[in-house]
């Protein structure tokens, strides 16, 4: 079978699960339960909504992407929260049997959330450097950055996930060694392309946006999307941190008892596992 990130045994996914990670996620659940959780993805739901309000205006202004309405983008994006809000809930029912879990569950679906609001955000910074460079090309070289930003940041997750799975150094395959290529090739040539196209359209504009904000303002609007990227990073880096949850979860009983924890304090007091070894001692 093909070493993935995903098929790793019991035994190579302790290479990767820490003690740390455990320990984090049963206090977790124990000192802040999920009640504040819940309600922190309403909030971030609710800025989604905002921002959502804030394109409808923008869009009434002209500011597009690709050629269409930032209102009617962000608007789908808004959508897609509530399927994350609902999907968090549905883990919630399960946290009753699985409180270690919490905190996997919790950091799984807000990442997701976090997401989608900083794409609110890079469709209105796009469209907004729109105004300087051009709507479709703005689109175009911002959506194609960021794109391969994230393909190289995947590519980077998964080859150091599967060096610390399956102590090994050399993970390849003709596919992904021309991904890699490409990518290096992008990062150490984009950003010069992104700045040659901005320089070319200051120095020949054919906006009126540009000769009355002037050169410096105009610069600023055209790479506002650029100042995302460390917040990305810092999601991403939460996101290959909680990559361990999903080993804690596929081996809970396996974990449980490498860990030494009681299934009171692994399952919780309410879950059935719990109930279920109680009834066992009383028949005993």
């Amino acid at each position: 079978m093909k070493q993935t990130i995903f098929n790793a045994s019991l035994e190579e996914s302790m290479n990767l699960v820490t003690d740390k990670y455990i320990k984090t996620s049963l206090e977790d659940f124990n000192e802040k339960g999920y009640g504040k959780k819940i309600l922190g993805f309403f909030t971030v739901q609710f800025f989604l909504f905002l921002i959502f309000l804030l394109s409808i205006v923008l869009g009434s202004k002209k500011f597009q992407f690709f050629s269409l309405n930032i209102g009617l983008i962000n608007g789908i994006v808004f959508g897609l929260g509530f399927i994350i809000l609902f999907s968090y809930l549905n883990d919630v029912r399960k946290i009753k049997n699985q409180s270690v879990l919490s905190y996997y569950y919790f950091n799984k679906w807000m990442y997701l959330m976090i997401t989608i609001l900083y794409t609110q955000f890079l469709v209105i910074g796009i469209s907004g450097a729109g105004m300087i460079l051009g709507g479709i090309l703005s689109s175009v070289l911002y959506t194609s950055f960021f794109i391969i930003f994230f393909i190289g940041l995947f590519q980077s997750f998964q080859r150091n996930t599967l060096e610390i799975l399956y102590k090994q150094r050399n993970y390849s395959n003709p596919t992904a060694d021309f991904i890699n290529r490409f990518v290096s090739f992008a990062k150490k040539y984009g950003g010069l392309i992104i700045l040659i196209s901005i320089i070319l359209r200051i120095v020949f504009p054919n906006s009126d946006i540009i000769q009355q904000d002037g050169i410096i303002n105009s610069i600023g609007k055209a790479i506002i999307p650029i100042f995302f990227l460390p917040l990305i990073y810092f999601g991403y880096a939460l996101a290959v941190d909680n990559f361990q949850g999903y080993y804690l979860q596929k081996y809970l009983e396996d974990y449980r008892q490498l860990s030494g924890y009681s299934v009171e304090e692994w399952y919780g007091k309410d879950s059935q596992r719990y109930k279920k070894s109680l009834n066992q001692k009383d028949i005993v």
